[in-house]
């Protein structure tokens, strides 16, 4: 049973419990509120059918208990009108909350493919700088650490060069799914140029950074062992203790220190505190 499904339920329980409440006060007092408030959690979370089927029962519920309680001199026909009202009101409410909810995950929907990589499905260039831009702001104002990797991926130029295009995206593809599933899901990960990607860990000191890059590192090898690429990566990695920097000499320091890595032969990592680089 799913979430959806427990909260379809959860509103029906509160439409009984609506009614039960309707049904003690004797229809004297209006709780139309509490039989709107299910119908409304179910269209939001549920979807247009489930709040549908909330305020179908919302409006039993009110129809039974008038009914057991129905005054003297109240035709059947002002019963059922009044029924009818609020089943059209409920009805109301369940569409265009379901039509809202339906909207905003179309406008969700829409935001993740323009902030994603076409090739690779990870951030692309501006959609990592803001995610990456917000965490900065998190670390500081909670006074966590921070890690920003870059990566480069060493002879890729003769992947292209020999294989062509399509092998080279086929790679970059493999790449990008060998990072999605070495870091966490709070990590942050994006292609930021043509085979440059970088992946920043939110709350993550010097040490712990080592154990990612180990892990990262470890997927990469597996990937490239299986699928016959000859191709390694250089890394940079900047750990940041107190948050100073801006986004552009925070991914500065990272590049540079991955040419440190290149310098040293490629396929390697070099770690530095941003406090020991020079700005």
């Amino acid at each position: 049973m799913n979430n959806r499904h427990i909260i379809f339920i959860c509103c029906l329980a509160v439409v009984g419990a609506a009614g039960y409440a309707d049904y003690l006060t004797g229809a004297r007092i209006s709780i139309m509120l509490l039989y709107a408030i299910p119908v409304f959690a179910s269209a939001r979370y549920c979807g247009r059918t489930e709040g549908l089927i909330v305020a179908i029962g919302a409006t039993a519920g009110w129809l039974l208990v008038n009914i057991f309680h129905q005054f003297p001199g109240e035709s059947d026909a002002i019963l059922s009108w009044n029924a009818i009202t609020r089943l059209g009101i409920f009805a109301m409410i369940a569409y265009a909350v379901s039509l809202q909810a339906q909207l905003r995950r179309a406008l969700e929907r829409e935001k993740q493919k323009s902030d994603a990589d076409r090739l690779t499905g990870l951030l692309n260039k501006g959609a990592f700088r803001d995610r990456v831009e917000e965490e900065m702001s998190r670390a500081l104002r909670y006074n966590h650490s921070l890690s920003l990797a870059f990566i480069d991926l060493d002879n890729f130029k003769q992947v292209n060069d020999s294989q062509g295009h399509a092998r080279g995206d086929r790679l970059l593809q493999g790449v990008s799914e060998a990072i999605t599933h070495a870091v966490r899901k709070t990590d942050i990960a994006g292609r930021i140029g043509g085979d440059e990607f970088a992946i920043c860990f939110p709350e993550t000191d010097e040490e712990q950074a080592h154990k990612a890059i180990d892990n990262l590192v470890t997927a990469l090898d597996i990937m490239t062992s299986q699928s016959g690429w000859q191709v390694t990566a250089s890394i940079g990695v900047v750990t940041c203790t107190e948050i100073c920097d801006t986004y552009d000499t925070l991914l500065g320091k990272a590049d540079r220190l991955m040419y440190r890595a290149k310098e040293k032969g490629k396929n390697a990592a070099v770690f530095e505190n941003a406090i020991t680089i020079d700005k």
